[in-house]
């Protein structure tokens, strides 16, 4: 019969603190950048531009409808074949920020949408420039109405990473496999590394719940900062 056992598995939880450390550095890089170019992409799709929007478009179509596994793979292996080698982290990075940036375009433009044509048409009005206008008026109320769904996608952005495992990155999920491997301790290694994952995820999903109290407490409380 089989008993579970933690203390089987202890002498690898030593390299917990790395595995989950590059989870979250991993998860913060591609939160950046995937915030720069959901920006840029949805202010892209709603440009006078054509071609922009054409170009926007495609990418959020194209991203959104390919498994992140595959993007892994294309970025990791595909590259390598044109001569372009990239290590697995920022394979990984790369794969994980342009699935995410897709998603994050299209969050950014619904806020966008949502924001009332008269908060334009003031700025503007005030002899504000276009970068003024976004900085001051437009972006901190799309905020406010976006930061639910933000943190979803944080969260999907942090369960993606477990992806990583499969071109060798050294994140929580590589830690699990490892330990499973080393130990036959399949149950022990998947249950610690789910429960960390859980962890995570709730931590954001706390810090969302705290921002979205301090965001709707004052309507202009962001604005002031001017």
């Amino acid at each position: 019969m089989y008993h579970f056992s933690l203390r089987a598995i202890g002498q690898f939880f030593g390299q917990l603190p790395v595995a989950i450390a590059t989870t979250l550095w991993l998860s913060l890089l591609t939160i950046l950048l995937s915030s720069a170019i959901g920006v840029i992409g949805a202010l892209c799709r709603r440009s006078h531009s054509l071609i922009l929007r054409f170009l926007s478009t495609a990418y959020v179509e194209v991203l959104r409808n390919i498994p992140l596994l595959v993007v892994i793979y294309l970025v990791y292996f595909g590259l390598a074949q044109v001569g372009l080698r990239i290590n697995n982290f920022n394979s990984m990075l790369i794969a994980l920020t342009l699935n995410a940036g897709a998603y994050m375009t299209e969050i950014v433009r619904a806020g966008l949408i949502a924001t009332p044509r008269g908060q334009y048409v003031a700025g503007l009005s005030q002899g504000m420039s276009d970068l003024q206008l976004y900085r001051y008026v437009i972006l901190p109320q799309v905020v406010r109405v976006i930061y639910a769904p933000l943190g979803n996608l944080f969260i999907g952005i942090i369960i993606g990473s477990s992806l990583s495992a499969v071109i060798g990155v050294e994140d929580l999920a590589n830690w699990m496999f490892q330990v499973g491997n080393a130990s036959f301790r399949y149950m022990e290694s998947f249950l610690v590394a789910g429960v960390i994952y859980v962890a995570l995820a709730q931590g954001v999903n706390v810090g969302r719940v705290m921002i979205g109290r301090l965001l709707m407490r004052s309507p202009h409380g962001m604005a002031r900062h001017r």
